[in-house]
């Protein structure tokens, strides 16, 4: 398996400046023959996102932006970082999670 691997700089709070970022590289690193591509912690909102990580609506947008990545991921699967909501009634509100895209949706 051919894995690429992406450093690159992001900034907080700017979704759609992040997202064009990740989507070329996906396509970059597909025409160059990767099977997977592989972003940072907190790639999709940004690093560190501090008291953001507060508002709901930063959540909602993240999740909302991992989505429209996901669209993308056609050919090649993605590994993004984005926070997400623990669906469990016990422990910490959200978690650090990275996100594996493939087939044009979120697989896990």
């Amino acid at each position: 398996m051919r894995i690429a691997l992406a450093q690159l700089n992001y900034t907080v709070n700017h979704f759609e400046l992040n997202k064009q970022k990740i989507i070329s590289t996906i396509n970059r690193a597909k025409d160059e023959g990767a099977e997977l591509v592989v972003f940072s912690e907190l790639s999709v909102c940004g690093y560190p996102p501090h008291d953001l990580l507060d508002r709901k609506e930063f959540i909602d947008r993240c999740i909302d932006t991992v989505h429209e990545i996901a669209s993308h991921c056609n050919g090649i699967a993605a590994i993004v970082g984005a926070p997400s909501y623990n669906q469990n009634p016990t422990g910490k509100v959200l978690y650090n999670s990275a996100y594996l895209l493939n087939e044009g949706k979120i697989q896990s």
